[in-house]
């Protein structure tokens, strides 16, 4: 088992729902035993049997038994690493060619998502591993591709210092945004209000799908809570209607939606009012309870729109100041105590390091203390969930479109009644009885997914109504037509 690969190879019955991917544990060392998430190291046959999410591996290892061979020393240890240099494409010049740049992507998992070809335009291409994509020319990596994300808009707003930034994609994006056409909407003012007025007034929410799909059922929630301490006042009903499952350890829950974590309940807690308090970007917990909800919870806190403008002030000052940080440094602050008690509450590894690279980058020091590096990390969670000014733009064209075809359809509609003639017939024999209507016009009021609750989610652009509140956050397509949902608008029934 020092080879790499077969370690690797052990873990084809490992659980797909465990805290740490196979490829991280077979890289400090450890086999898969094949028993529940137990695994041993190779060198100094050490055992682990407790997983929990954000867990560095090697720290890890190298905590419980610092004198494994492999610990001090990998390469003397006899351990065979992986080694597939024709797995990462060349960092030459050559990738700075666009047709160079689209050969990477032969294999690329989400051609449905962002197309290969707007990737390559826009200076990336592909690591072969996930969705991880590379500018060739700052060598920034991007991944967590989704639906609506715009190639060149994510190159600028992660790297806007990018030399391909600033000389291809910021010319592209103005010559798009002057050479846009505006619609003449004077004719319906009700067009016009949509146009300049902000949606969240409106009630119109741009739609994301669930982070944890696994948990996006109540069902498979709850029967996450079969080891979850009874004698808290916090009950597994309740924090799975909120949107909750539990990550098995201590009382750590998870929003399935947005992936945010809870921790240390006290007996006055209420679920809902935490989910909104501390996640109100949150797409699940404005959908059900209304944003005036989540509002209310999210200035007892002080976390509003105030403190991302303040940043937003702030930041050229920031960036006019940022200094080169090496990721050997990063990961000697990953490995402090700093860093590993944010990631024992569950924060995700990806934001803790992010957070502590923009930090060392502003400042030249790190964290000093846990609770600051958390505030850091959920506040980049926050961020990356809000939502851009493109994404506004198009959500208010869609809008737009959807009430141009209903007014085009009811003019069109009007002009037919009139020119047709009016047909009775006699329909004596099909006249269905007032029972049987009635239930035809319950069952027309009932989630098409659930069957139990009632109706209460407009999609957008579709404009089906078809989905109870619960159940529409779990989508990401319309059940009736399929069509991509891009925005909801909470509907209640009279």
């Amino acid at each position: 088992m020092n080879v790499e690969q077969n370690r690797l190879d052990t873990f084809e019955e490992w659980p797909q729902d465990a805290a740490v991917s196979p490829p991280r544990i077979a890289k400090a060392g450890f086999f898969y035993t094949k028993h529940d998430v137990t695994v041993e190291c190779f060198s100094c046959h050490l055992t682990i049997s407790e997983w929990n999410y954000g867990d560095q591996v090697m720290a890890k290892h190298k905590t419980l038994n610092p004198s494994c061979p492999f610990v001090l020393n990998p390469t003397t240890s006899g351990n065979v690493p992986i080694i597939s240099p024709t797995n990462v494409p060349s960092t030459s010049d050559s990738m700075k060619d666009e047709a160079v740049r689209l050969k990477t992507f032969a294999k690329w998992p989400k051609p449905h998502i962002v197309a290969p070809e707007r990737l390559a335009r826009a200076g990336f291409y592909y690591l072969n591993t996930g969705d991880n994509t590379k500018c060739a020319f700052c060598k920034g990596v991007v991944r967590a591709w989704e639906p609506g994300d715009d190639p060149d808009q994510e190159h600028k707003r992660h790297f806007e210092d990018c030399p391909f930034v600033l000389t291809e994609i910021v010319p592209r994006l103005s010559q798009n945004t002057n050479g846009q056409v505006k619609t003449d909407s004077s004719s319906f003012t009700n067009l016009h209000l949509v146009a300049n007025e902000n949606l969240h007034c409106l009630g119109v929410q741009t739609h994301k799908g669930p982070k944890k799909p696994n948990y996006a059922t109540l069902e498979s929630r709850l029967r996450s809570f079969a080891t979850w301490p009874p004698d808290l006042i916090q009950t597994p009903d309740i924090l799975s209607q909120a949107g909750f499952y539990y990550e098995g350890m201590g009382d750590q829950v998870r929003c399935f939606h947005c992936d945010g974590g809870l921790r240390h309940w006290d007996p006055q807690d209420d679920p809902w009012t935490e989910h909104a308090r501390w996640f109100p970007r949150c797409s699940f917990i404005k959908l059900v309870k209304g944003q005036e909800f989540v509002t209310a919870c999210s200035l007892e806190l002080n976390v509003n729109s105030n403190l991302e403008e303040v940043d937003q002030k702030n930041y050229p000052s920031v960036q006019s100041r940022k200094r080169e940080v090496t990721e050997q440094e990063i990961q000697e602050h990953m490995l402090g105590e700093v860093a590993l008690s944010a990631l024992s509450i569950g924060l995700n590894v990806e934001r803790v390091k992010r957070a502590i690279r923009e930090k060392l980058e502003q400042t030249g020091r790190g964290y000093s203390q846990p609770d600051a590096l958390v505030e850091a990390a959920l506040n980049l969670q926050h961020s990356e969930e809000d939502l851009s000014d493109d994404q506004d733009t198009h959500v208010k064209n869609v809008v737009e479109n959807v009430l141009d075809n209903i007014i085009a359809r009811s003019c069109s509609s009007e002009i037919k009644t009139e020119n047709e003639p009016i047909v009775k017939e006699s329909r004596s024999n099909k006249t269905l009885s007032l029972e049987e209507e009635n239930r035809i016009l319950k069952e027309a009021r009932l989630c098409k997914i659930c069957m139990d609750a009632e109706v209460g989610i407009v999609f957008l652009p579709c404009g089906h109504l078809t989905t109870c509140v619960n159940c529409a956050p779990n989508l990401e397509d319309c059940p009736l037509c399929r069509s991509a949902i891009k925005a909801t608008v909470r509907t209640f029934l009279s």
